[in-house]
């Protein structure tokens, strides 16, 4: 069930970069008020997978693999920051 949920989720979070990506190259506006929010679902799910349990008690999903979907955040959290910071967003007023 792990399976499913993981590539359920890795899917999600291709589409949404790959049109937030899509969003920043064609110069949309509201992109830097949606890459946050994105942002922000994305890590608030990323910090469940880790503390998440089974219905036995135990971790749902091994450490390591809970603490390295953690990782995909930090690139995210780079890009909003380079968003907002980019000499770029003057064409996105």
């Amino acid at each position: 069930m792990y399976l499913i949920y993981l590539t359920a989720l890795g899917a999600l979070g291709v589409v949404a970069w790959t049109t937030t990506i899509w969003a920043t190259v064609k110069g949309k506006r509201w992109v830097r008020m949606v890459a946050p929010a994105i942002l922000a679902l994305a890590a608030s799910v990323a910090l469940f997978n880790v503390f998440v349990e089974d219905t036995s008690g135990d971790t749902g999903l091994p450490p390591l693999l809970s603490w390295i979907g953690v990782g995909p955040c930090l690139p995210g959290l780079a890009a909003c920051v380079l968003l907002w910071r980019s000499p770029s967003r003057r064409s996105l007023r």
